[in-house]
Formats: C-alpha cells, sequence, structure tokens
C-alpha cells in the first residue's frame, strides 16, 4: 500500500485524486461496447508483455544458447512488466491499428511459436563439478553460485568485465525460423527492449546484480562482475556492513542499500560509490531496524523522515513518500527479473518418525526400528582428506533441529536458485541420506541416530563428506582446510572464514518449499527408508528433470531406479509433523493459495475500484484483505470465474460497493450471500493488551477480522489469520511478512472491522 499522507474525511480504500481519470466515450456508448474495447485493450497490453519474454528468450538464445534463453525470457518478461512496458502497452492500446496488429500476434500463435523454438534449443544449467566417492563418504557438494569451494580472485581473472557471463558468449545456437510476421514483431519488441536499456529499465539494476554477488543473495543464477573498482568496492563495503550486522542478530537484505542509492540518484542526490561509506551504509541500515528486527514500516518512516531529507533536502512530503514506493518498487522488480519473487512465509517445525529400518547400496535392507521425536542434529567435524578437523570431535555450535538442518543442506547443496522441484527433491533426499547415514557408517567416524538423557541426536559432519550445511537463520561460514573442495562449515558468520554465505530472509521461497515437503522420505516397496547418496550428477540431474516439468516424486524415482543409484525407490512417505515458528514469521497461519494474494498482483492490480480510475494496485489493500478471508472461510460467491481480489472488485462495481473509491461494508454479502459484515471497534489510544485482548475475543466468537495498521501514518488494511501467544498473525496485501506488530507498530492499529459467516 502506498505511503500517503493521513486523511480523516476517508474512511476504507484510500482515495489518491490522479491525473488519469477515465475519459467517458459518450452517453450513448453501451458498456458491451465499452467491455469489449476494454477486453481488445487488455490483449493488446498482455501481446507487448508476451511478445517482450519471447523477443528476449529469442535474442537471448541466439547469442548464448540455453542458458541465454532463459535470462532473455526473464529480461524480456520483466520489460514487459515494467512501468515502461505497461506505459508502452497502454499507449499501443489506445491504437486501433496498432491494437488490432498486435492482437492478431498474440492470438496467431506467433509468440507460442517462438517460444516452442526457444524450448526447443534450451539446454538445462549444469550442475556443480564431478565428485567421487571414496573411503565410504559419499561426497556432496555447495552449488557453483555462489561457490564456496572455488578460489574467486582467480577465477575472476577469466571473467567479461561488466557483463552477465554466460549471456553473451558461446556460439549462436539457434535460428529462429518462424512466421515472418513473427520476426517482425519480435524486432519490435527487441527496439522496445533497446530502448528500456537506454531508460535505464535494464541497467538500473547493475547495483542489485553487485551487491547480491558479493554478499552471497540471490541473482537469478547470474554470475555478476563489475569493470568498475568503485562500484566493485561499493558492494563489498555493504558485505562488510551487511555481515557485522549479522554478527549482533540484524538481518537484511542489501538490496535494499541499492534501491535507496539508485532512487536518491534518480531524484538528483549525485552520489558516488566512494559517497557511500562504511557510515552512510550503516546509516541506511540502521533505519530499517526495530531492536534487532527488521520492520518495513520503520524503515519506510526513517526513510521519509531521515534519508531523504538529509540528501535531498527542501522536498515535498509527497515527493519522499513516492521515493519510498520507489525503493519498494526496485527491490521487487530485481526479484521479479531474476525470478525469485519471495512466496509466502513459512517456518520449519519438527516430525515423529517411525522407521522400520533402511535400505542401503549394497547390503539391501537392514532392519533398524526406531520412533524418534523432536530429532535434533549435532554438527562434527572433517578430518582428512575431507577436513582440517577430527572425526568424531562435535563443532563448537548448538544443536539444530533436523528440518532445519534439512532445509540448510539444500541451501548449501543445491542452492537457493535452483527450480523449486529440484529444491524439494534435494530436501527429500538429504533428509533420507541423514537417517540412514549412521546405519551404514556402522556409527564409524563418529555418525550416530540415538537418544542422549531422552533427547534424539544426529551426529553428522558438516562438510562434503556427509553433506554440507549452511544454517539458513544464521548463514555460514567456510573455513578452508581439506582437499580444497570443502573443509569445515560452521554456522553464522565467523571472522576469519574465507567464504561466508547469508542468512536467508523469513519470506524467501526455500523455506516456504522447505515446509511443503516436511518431514518425507524416500521409500522402497517395503517401506525401508533409502540411503538416498548424491553426487554433483545426481544434483545436476534433479535439476535437468525439473526443467523438463518433473515434478520432485518423478524426480527421484526416476535417479534412484537407474545407473549406479538402482536402489528400487517406490514412493515417498511423509511422517507426522507439526509446524514450528521462527525468524519473524510462523506456519501455523493459512497455507492456502489466498494467504499470498498481493493487491499488486499483475493479474487484478490495474483493475480500476467504483466509478474511479484507482485501482486495486494502487488503494485495494481493504478489498484484498477481505476477499483473502472470504476465500478461507470457503463460503460460495457469486463471481464469474474463480474468486480473487481482481474477480471481486468487479463484481463490488456491479452492485454497488464502493461509494467513489471508498468500500461499502454492507455490499459484501452482494458477492458471498452468507459472509456478513458485523461492525467495527475502534482501538486506537489503547494499550497493546487491549488491542490483543480485543482481537482474541472477536477471533474467539467465530469472527473474522480486518484491521487498520497505519492509524496514525496513512490507511492500511491486512487481514487477521490468528493469534500464536502474543503474536498476531497476518495476510498482508503489501508485504510477504506475517506478523502484525512486527511489521507495523502496535501503537498504529486504529480499528478492526468484522464479519461473520451465517
Amino acid at each position: 500500500m502506498p505511503v500517503m499522507k493521513k486523511n480523516n474525511d476517508l474512511k476504507g480504500n484510500r482515495v489518491v485524486h490522479g491525473d488519469n481519470q477515465l475519459q467517458s466515450t459518450g452517453a450513448e456508448q453501451s458498456q458491451a461496447t465499452v467491455d469489449e474495447e476494454n477486453q481488445k485493450k487488455q490483449a493488446a497490453r498482455e501481446a507487448v508483455q508476451n511478445g517482450s519474454k519471447a523477443a528476449g528468450a529469442a535474442v537471448g538464445a541466439s547469442l548464448g544458447g540455453g542458458a541465454g534463453a532463459k535470462i532473455g525470457a526473464k529480461v524480456g518478461d520483466a520489460i514487459g512488466k515494467s512501468r515502461l512496458g505497461q506505459h508502452i502497452g497502454n499507449r499501443l492500446a489506445e491504437n486501433p491499428f496498432a491494437r488490432e496488429a498486435l492482437a492478431k500476434a498474440n492470438n496467431s500463435g506467433v509468440i507460442d511459436a517462438a517460444n516452442k523454438v526457444v524450448d526447443a534449443t534450451s539446454t538445462p544449467n549444469g550442475g556443480v563439478g564431478q565428485a567421487s566417492e571414496s573411503q565410504g563418504h559419499s561426497r556432496s557438494h555447495f552449488p557453483s553460485k555462489p561457490n564456496f569451494l572455488e578460489d574467486d580472485k582467480e577465477n575472476s581473472k577469466n571473467k567479461s568485465f561488466g557483463s552477465f557471463e554466460g549471456i553473451f558468449s558461446g556460439k549462436v545456437a539457434v535460428k529462429v525460423g518462424v512466421l515472418s510476421f513473427a520476426v517482425g514483431f519480435l524486432f519490435i519488441i527487441v527496439i522496445l527492449m533497446v530502448i528500456a536499456q537506454g531508460s535505464g529499465v535494464i541497467s538500473s539494476y547493475d547495483d542489485a546484480f553487485g551487491v547480491s554477488a558479493a554478499t552471497g543473495g540471490m541473482t537469478g543464477g547470474v554470475d555478476y562482475v563489475s569493470s568498475d573498482p568503485e562500484a566493485q568496492d561499493f558492494f563489498e563495503r555493504v558485505r562488510d556492513i551487511k555481515n557485522s550486522f549479522q554478527s549482533q542478530g540484524k538481518t537484511f537484505d542489501p538490496v535494499y542499500i541499492s534501491a535507496v542509492y539508485v532512487v536518491l540518484n534518480q531524484h538528483g542526490a549525485k552520489l558516488s560509490y566512494e559517497d557511500m561509506s562504511d557510515a552512510v551504509i550503516t546509516e541506511i541500515a540502521t533505519a530499517m531496524f526495530t531492536g534487532n528486527n527488521f520492520s518495513e514500516e520503520v524503515f519506510k518512516q526513517n526513510l521519509i523522515n531521515t534519508i531523504f531529507p538529509k540528501y535531498l533536502p527542501n522536498k515535498s512530503q509527497q515527493t519522499y513518500e513516492n521515493m519510498v514506493n520507489e525503493v519498494y518498487d526496485y527491490y521487487d522488480s530485481y526479484f521479479s527479473l531474476i525470478g525469485a519473487t519471495a512466496s509466502s512465509c513459512a517456518s520449519l517445525g519438527s516430525c515423529v518418525y517411525e522407521i522400520k529400518g533402511f535400505y542401503i547400496n549394497n547390503r539391501g535392507n537392514v532392519a533398524n526400528s526406531m520412533s524418534i521425536t523432536d530429532l535434533q542434529v549435532r554438527l562434527m567435524e572433517c578430518g582428512s582428506p575431507y577436513g582440517n578437523g577430527t572425526y568424531g570431535v562435535a563443532i563448537d555450535q548448538p544443536t539444530v533441529p533436523f528440518e532445519d538442518y534439512v532445509a540448510g543442506v539444500a541451501y548449501a547443496e543445491i542452492g537457493e536458485g535452483a527450480p523449486d522441484e529440484a529444491l524439494k527433491a534435494q530436501m527429500v533426499a538429504a533428509r533420507s541420506y541423514a537417517l540412514a547415514r549412521p546405519t551404514a557408517m556402522g556409527n564409524a567416524l563418529g555418525k550416530k541416530l540415538e537418544q542422549e538423557n531422552g533427547q534424539w541426536v544426529l551426529q553428522i559432519s558438516s562438510c562434503v563428506a556427509d553433506q554440507v550445511f549452511c544454517n539458513i537463520n544464521e548463514g555460514c561460514s567456510y573455513m578452508g582446510g581439506g582437499d580444497g573442495q570443502g573443509g569445515i562449515v560452521r554456522s553464522g558468520i565467523v571472522d576469519g572464514a574465507i567464504r561466508t554465505k547469508s542468512a536467508l530472509p523469513s519470506d524467501h521461497k526455500l523455506r516456504t518449499i522447505a515446509n511443503s515437503v516436511q518431514g518425507e522420505v524416500l521409500v522402497n516397496d517395503q517401506g525401508y527408508i533409502i540411503s538416498a547418496a548424491y553426487l554433483s550428477d545426481e544434483q545436476k540431474k534433479f535439476k535437468e528433470l525439473a526443467n523438463q516439468g518433473l515434478n520432485y516424486k518423478q524426480i527421484l524415482l526416476q535417479v534412484y531406479n537407474s545407473g549406479s543409484r538402482n536402489y528400487g525407490a517406490t514412493d515417498i512417505e511423509k511422517m507426522s509433523c507439526n509446524n514450528g515458528s521462527g525468524n519473524g514469521c510462523n506456519s501455523t497461519g493459512s497455507t492456502g493459495p489466498y494467504a499470498g494474494w498481493k493487491q499488486g498482483d499483475p493479474a487484478w492490480a490495474t483493475i480500476t475500484i467504483g466509478n474511479t480510475s484507482l485501482t486495486i494496485g494502487g488503494v485495494g489493500c481493504l478489498v484484498t484483505s477481505v476477499s483473502m478471508l472470504i476465500a478461507k472461510s470457503g463460503v460460495a460467491v457469486n463471481v464469474d470465474g474463480d474468486f480473487n481480489p481482481g474477480s471481486f472488485v468487479q463484481k463490488l462495481n456491479q452492485v454497488g460497493g464502493f461509494q467513489g473509491a471508498n468500500f461499502v461494508w454492507g455490499s459484501v454479502d452482494k458477492v458471498a450471500p452468507n459472509f456478513q459484515f458485523v461492525g467495527k471497534y475502534y482501538v486506537l489510544g489503547q494499550s497493546q493488551q487491549q488491542k490483543l485482548s480485543t482481537l482474541q475475543n472477536l477471533l474467539a466468537q467465530g469472527y473474522y477480522v480486518v484491521a487498520e495498521v497505519k492509524g496514525e501514518t496513512g490507511s492500511h488494511w491486512v487481514a487477521v489469520d490468528g493469534i500464536n501467544d502474543s503474536t498476531v498473525l497476518m495476510m498482508d496485501p503489501a508485504s510477504q511478512s506475517t506478523s502484525m506488530w512486527q511489521q507495523y507498530n502496535w501503537v498504529n492499529t486504529s480499528q478492526y472491522a468484522y464479519f461473520k459467516v451465517i
């Protein structure tokens, strides 16, 4: 929800009077004609978006093969969905001749044909280098990007500076042989891409790629290097500050630093890379926190009140508020560009493992009946040749919950940038392997799985001798030693580390994926857990098969029933698990698709509200929140097609659901007859405990509640999703956070509106 000045005359969705009001086409024009016109315009806009993606893929493929096609498609897609792309689409959509041409291109199969040509020439990304098994160890590897196991300085000598490695290198791999019209159309889109590049749409993300690469963050598999030493020094300063904060228990995404830097300069701050000193970076990072907790709301207000006025004095309040929106647009657009938009928050819990035994390669089924509850992992040192420690000696760090351990292995081994289904396959394989490892090794070299004073503990080495683990909540540090491939990896950012990886944000998609396959193990037809050993070859296969469209179960059954891994895998068995909480989010809230609805989703962001030109993306936080609760309740609805914020608003528009752009509360049951508005509680000025008690009472009576959370700074509504202890869980249409009072200061919660199912 955009940050706006308070207006006490408005209730519900914030009304902002813009310059782009919809103009009437004449009193005689029928609604059907208007609908037809709008459909044609929408088709034209979609054609620009789809064409941009296809064009990007085609150009990328022609210059860099399959890898180029993949990145090119992402770039093209990002351009099509960018403000520039939307502007181009809107302008073309207003021209009836251009509109018809674009619609024909979109509907004739031209773009599909181009995409198929690209698909046919694309090859999945390869995995990491070969490894071999020896001395009873199943060796596994860190992902290639970022890679703890490479010498960064040496490798940098061979990189093409100032470019995205792999996109513009290699031989021409494809010749697009589709209809001549398609070539012409794609050529137009390529020109639009060039215009976009010249306008800074792509190049402005150089700094986001730079800080992400330097800090071990997400780059979508792109290796980014800069030819500007001052830029590189800036990226490394961001890395050092991030590590310093993390050592204090504070985690932030460094892309926010680059976003603030870019937006300040777009508004005339004229900051050089040298100007972005340690002190300046620290100042911006400090603005993100309340105590040790990152807060989007605190960050926004500090930008408006402190950071922006310091570097751009004498600007209007509205300018600073608009700049905040631009910072978050930049942040979201970068992750959209690399195809890594975070999904709804998930935290990990624990499982009860009812184990019959294990299938061990060359030994068959080995009976080992166990019922394991609350399993903890003790990370062990590695001895020669894989580490400079001693087998059987514990690393001097606390134990790790087993499900967190499995997620951390996937983070380290295959990498957070792997396809979703490959990540799931890696997690199931890692879990199965870890449980079977002590039995497979006969408890040698410090491996064991047994109870200690009533507590189940798994001991396993944190190196390539067993599995590499990187703590998703603390990050990790490679300490060196051994054969140069692994060495010992410790949790957290440790002084003297050769390389580090950052903690993952609480709303990172890897957490969601880990939660979706929690407690799952690979078994044979007799129910024995398979010791699913893997090398880089298997990890590469996980990615290849995922890119071919296989799901994780299909991937695992193919990999562990072929070649040297012909282990007789037949199924995936899920243990009895419960969800936990951690790192500021809690997955005991809703997990349905509606929990991830955002007002800015391109599927409905441009749908107008009432008889105004205002849109769901701009002011639709309330209606999006209410739609989430309707979906959560499961009541029947009167809409055409699928129910979502878009179809909800479209129906409300038909039944008088808005006065101007203000939501008419009592209109809800005209869309969902069994979902009825009851009333409101005004709580601004109450204590936190009073607000919590009021909310608890409402939820205890079975009401569905939306809360206004910016009563003193601007209107914003969220859907309340439950209470866990004193944590108010929410579904927020404007952020990935699920903790209402961590994200928004409890002081500003002004009112609750509540509904009941009848």
